[in-house]
């Protein structure tokens, strides 16, 4: 079983405010499925944009090429296949992360954006 929190937070506009953001929401579940876990966190990164990911992912976008053998980047910058394999990279990394915790630990995973940042946290059960 996992718990599952994804906070949004956004900056604070007031200079003089004790902590630079703000958690507006905060959603709360636990499942026992991993892949939903993975497929949850990888439709954050589609909403965020193209070419967005957690930090730590970032390599995601550098090796997707390596790891499918039969596919060639473009020579103008990367295509929907380059996304849609690097977003499938992410999500398995997810899954196995997920799968291998155990009870009490947890993967935290941020997305920085422009405006504040999401937080998307796995705790195993």
């Amino acid at each position: 079983m996992y718990a599952v929190s994804i906070g949004e937070f956004v900056k604070v506009k007031n200079p003089k405010a004790k902590k630079a953001y703000r958690c507006v929401k905060r959603t709360k579940c636990t499942t026992d499925d991993p892949s939903r876990i993975a497929e949850d966190a990888i439709a954050i990164l589609r909403n965020a944009g193209k070419g967005i990911r957690f930090s730590g992912m970032e390599e995601f976008g550098d090796s997707h090429g390596f790891w499918n053998d039969d596919h060639e980047c473009p020579d103008d910058g990367p295509s929907d296949e380059c996304e849609r394999l690097e977003l499938e990279a992410c999500g398995d990394w997810i899954e196995k992360r997920v799968r291998e915790l155990r009870t009490g630990e947890s993967v935290d995973l941020h997305l920085g954006l422009e405006s504040g940042f999401t937080e998307f946290v796995i705790t195993g059960k």
